[in-house]
């Protein structure tokens, strides 16, 4: 009997055990992604009150949500930061854009305001969702790597849940969600105390030069990871960002019910963290990278085709469960394609490359979504996110990397 339990429970669990210093740098980093998750998620989560409160047609708060990703272009100089002085300090500067960004954006009296603040929120979350899955990289254990980037995935998705949850307190304000979003001060603390530096950074202090990723040795693997991170994004933006907006305004679900089916599809989609996590720490990277994609594609074309509310809890559980499982493969990948030296630069660009692809894809949605519908712009969309599986076909596989033995001989 229990041997059957645990053949049923082994594709949930770790490859082998945590260390205590494993689990250390885990909780430390599900927190920050918790308060990161709450706070990026309430532009999404609210965003029918939102986009009413700030007086905005869906087309323009598409655009508005899109420029807002392309500002955050400035954590670029956090992530060579990362690389040149280590990676803590940027970490927690990061968060601080964050809270305050969210919170500040509660208070706006003009929607360029709100789209002002918002941008100092995405610039923290790029560098934040680059440096986080650096440290975890370079401070787990190695056969459990993927698995341990997989609970910040669960940290944001968490945050993001609890985001949908107090969505009927937008139907009283607009503003409170974002507010709330100011709690985050209180943890700060925390992690001021508790973030720690790499220890591979503090072996190899000495950080590399953009030209290197840019049309260097490491150019090819780093477009390659830019150009797919772009092209799931501008999917899976448009589709979270206006999910809310689909099952209350097109299919005429009530708040309370759409929160109940998000969350529940979310929540059962939620496994797909730890599978995808262990299925890259026993797979390969690769391979679960592309399942993974797939799976999203088809669970959001799905989602916004139906109108049968069994079906759109199903449709949103497969994608939920392909996007959270490409977060540790696709994390992990990425962080181990490339020298420590670089490797903060690289996936902080990567989190921007990603950010650029939700504001394209929210930056179309002026022309495509109020002239053709939200479902033929995610048809659209979804020709690239086929075109960033194979992509990923052509990257190596990076199971068991030893992170401070790449070099250039290996690219």
């Amino acid at each position: 009997m229990r041997a059957a339990v645990r053949r049923v429970l082994d594709p949930l669990l770790p490859v082998e055990h945590f260390t205590k210093s494993d689990r250390r740098i885990v909780f430390v980093i599900w927190v920050a992604g918790v308060v990161q998750g709450f706070a990026q998620s309430q532009a999404s989560a609210s965003l029918p009150f939102t986009r009413e409160g700030l007086g905005l047609t869906e087309g323009e708060m598409s655009l508005m949500l899109g420029l807002a990703r392309l500002a955050a272009f400035a954590a670029l100089p956090l992530g060579w930061l990362g690389d040149h002085r280590g990676r803590r300090k940027p970490f927690l500067l990061a968060m601080t854009f964050i809270v305050a960004g969210g919170a500040l954006a509660g208070l706006v009296a003009e929607a360029w305001q709100f789209g002002l603040f918002h941008s100092l929120l995405r610039t923290g979350t790029a560098a934040v969702s680059g440096l986080a899955i650096v440290l975890l990289a370079e401070n787990s254990s190695l056969r459990i790597r993927a698995y341990a980037i997989s609970f910040y995935g669960a940290a944001v998705s968490f945050g993001s849940g609890i985001a949908l949850m107090i969505l009927p307190l937008a139907e009283i304000n607009w503003r409170i969600p974002h507010l709330l979003t100011a709690l985050g001060f209180v943890l700060l603390p925390f992690l001021i105390r508790n973030v720690p530096e790499s220890e591979i950074y503090l072996a190899e202090p000495d950080g590399g030069h953009w030209g290197e990723l840019v049309k260097g040795q490491w150019s090819r693997r780093f477009w390659i990871v830019v150009a797919v991170g772009f092209m799931a994004s501008a999917y899976g933006a448009v589709g979270a960002a206006f999910s809310t907006e689909r099952l209350i305004n097109h299919v005429g679900v009530s708040t309370g019910t759409t929160v109940i089916v998000l969350l529940v599809g979310g929540t059962l989609g939620g496994i797909g963290f730890f599978v995808g996590g262990h299925l890259a720490d026993a797979w390969g990277r690769r391979k679960t990278s592309v399942m993974a994609l797939l799976m999203a594609l088809v669970g959001g074309i799905t989602l916004f085709s139906v109108t049968s509310l069994p079906l759109i809890v199903m449709a949103v559980m497969v994608s939920a469960f392909g996007t959270f499982a490409f977060v540790p493969a696709g994390g992990s990948h990425r962080a181990e394609l490339f020298p420590t030296t670089l490797r903060s630069s690289a996936n902080t660009a990567s989190s921007n490359g990603a950010l650029a692809g939700s504001a394209f894809g929210l930056i179309i949605g002026i022309y495509t979504i109020d002239t053709f519908g939200l479902t033929n712009t995610m048809l659209i969309l979804g020709v690239g996110l086929l075109v960033a599986a194979g992509l990923t076909l052509l990257l190596p596989e990076t199971r068991g990397q030893d992170l401070t033995a790449i070099s250039a001989d290996r690219r």
